[in-house]
């Protein structure tokens, strides 16, 4: 197993399904190699080099063995300042992270709070903690009357008036779960010009409202930004960084 991890550490412009296929037959064997992979990330990320993508991968798989070991490590990850964000994990950090995080969610909501409240951070990576949270709901591992309570809380006593993408991320959320109760304090944010519209506008929010809640619920479980991580090669496998000739020397994860 220790050969097949080595193997794979680096970017070579081909996807290694055959050597993805079997760690995932091995998973077992496999688990505490991946979760190596992100403690070493976690412990020194000044160390990570440009070209590694075993950390995308252990993430990937951890996530679809449903590791819960992985939370606290990846919570730490998004802590990181955003240049190195960007490194280790470039368009899989809004396109992934959030998933990964539901899929191994630890029981501690607390430490996505203090992920989501932590306005010294990366606003994409907060906004992971955040879209995490409305996964967790839609999939009835936390009640969506607790989300939607917090969510609220966010637009009142915990808005920051400058963050503009990210209150936009608050209303989306909250717009994906049905924005009902919320909509009053939804309206104040607008009118205080805290929002970036481009994002979304008022207008959106108002449209969900046409729909009854179930509806709104029923698109939004069926969204595949909103999945757990269930197959890590078909995740992975398309994206344009790979070429079956390995021509490609673009980094695009």
């Amino acid at each position: 197993m220790k050969q097949i991890i080595e193997s794979i550490k680096y970017y070579n412009g081909t996807f290694p399904k055959d050597q993805l296929k079997q760690i995932i037959e091995r998973k077992d064997e496999a688990i505490p190699f991946l979760i190596e992979i992100v403690e070493e990330v976690v412990k020194h990320p000044d160390e990570y080099e440009e070209k590694r993508i075993d950390l995308i991968y252990a993430l990937y798989l951890l996530s679809q063995f449903r590791v819960k070991e992985l939370f606290p490590l990846l919570v730490k990850i998004l802590h990181l300042p955003d240049d190195k964000l960007d490194l280790i994990l470039g368009d899989v950090l809004t396109e992934g992270t959030s998933r990964m995080l539901a899929s191994v969610y630890n029981g501690d909501i607390q430490m996505l709070q203090q992920l989501i409240e932590n306005k010294e951070l990366d606003e994409f990576a907060r906004g992971q903690g955040l879209s995490a949270l409305v996964i967790l709901a839609l999939n009835g591992q936390i009640e969506r009357e607790r989300i939607v309570k917090y969510l609220e809380s966010l637009l009142t006593e915990k808005l920051s008036d400058e963050h503009y993408y990210f209150n936009a991320h608050i209303i989306n959320c909250c717009t994906d779960l049905y924005p009902q109760e919320t909509y009053d304090s939804i309206k104040r944010v607008y009118a205080k010009g805290s929002v970036d519209t481009m994002v979304i506008g008022l207008k959106d929010v108002e449209s969900v409202l046409q729909s009854t809640k179930e509806e709104t619920l029923n698109q939004s479980r069926n969204n595949p930004y909103f999945q757990f991580i269930e197959d890590s090669i078909a995740e992975m496998e398309w994206w344009a960084c790979f070429d079956k000739n390995g021509e490609k020397e673009q980094l695009l994860w």
